[in-house]
């Protein structure tokens, strides 16, 4: 990157930073599809995987009084795990943006569906088990193949009725772990060079910048205020995911 990318991308990451603080998450869904403007999307990846990892953690450790709910995602967090590796192994060959449009198109789906959906709670053990099963996969092989969980996390995690305080730390604590595998991953694979180590590096200081203002706004949204945020949030995810690779896909037939 140039010295004025470089100054764009540490302003873009720092407002990403600060929206993860606010709502829990965003952080590589703005940032991974930014640093592909300039660089390759395994490297966008590879460069993103430690801010990611530490802002999950950094967020986690802020609301750890809610660790006892972390019963409650035990599948979800096992089946995510899982599949990481699977998504770092897909990401040397499958098309990322033909995957990112697929999810795109899958949260537009449950927006539009939410209100005729029951509600976890309402469900089964054995079915929010399994609900949190296979959504795991989902999760985790997005993890590994374009560092993007966020989608099916929220989806997931909407479906409950938790105060926002659960919300962010669940969402925390499961991204910490499924982006620690990706690191691990990415380390075995030989990923991280030198020069990627040092971008990744630099641009720690505006995104936690911006994670600490977020943080302090955080507390000032009331319950509903917050969920209605996530959904508009989740909204504008979906609508980038679906731009961003539904243009490159078709332009690459």
């Amino acid at each position: 990157m140039t010295e004025w990318q470089a100054a764009l991308a540490a302003l873009v990451l720092f407002a990403a930073g600060m929206i993860k603080g606010i709502i829990g998450f965003a952080l590589p869904l703005i940032g991974v599809p930014f640093l592909s403007i300039f660089l390759s999307p395994r490297e966008a990846v590879i460069i993103m995987s430690i801010p990611v990892f530490l802002t999950n953690w950094a967020n986690a450790q802020y609301d750890w009084r809610q660790w006892r709910h972390l019963r409650e995602i035990v599948p979800f967090i096992a089946a995510g795990i899982a599949a990481v590796p699977v998504g770092v192994y897909v990401l040397r060959w499958a098309d990322p943006e033909l995957i990112r449009l697929l999810m795109g198109l899958a949260v537009y789906f449950y927006l539009a569906s939410r209100r005729f959906l029951p509600p976890a709670e309402g469900l089964s053990r054995a079915s929010r088990w399994g609900v949190g099963g296979a959504l795991g996969v989902l999760a985790g092989f997005m993890t590994g193949v374009a560092s993007v969980p966020g989608p099916v996390s929220i989806v997931y995690f909407s479906m409950f009725t938790w105060p926002k305080e659960v919300f962010i730390f669940l969402m925390n604590a499961f991204n910490t772990v499924v982006s620690g595998v990706l690191l691990s991953s990415l380390a075995q694979q030989g990923a991280f060079t030198w020069p990627l180590l040092q971008w990744a590096g630099l641009l720690l200081v505006p995104i936690f910048a911006g994670l600490w203002v977020g943080i302090r706004l955080r507390d000032r949204l009331d319950q509903k205020l917050f969920y209605r945020a996530v959904r508009i949030a989740l909204f504008w995810v979906a609508t980038s995911l679906v731009v961003r690779s539904g243009w490159k896909f078709l332009l690459s037939r």
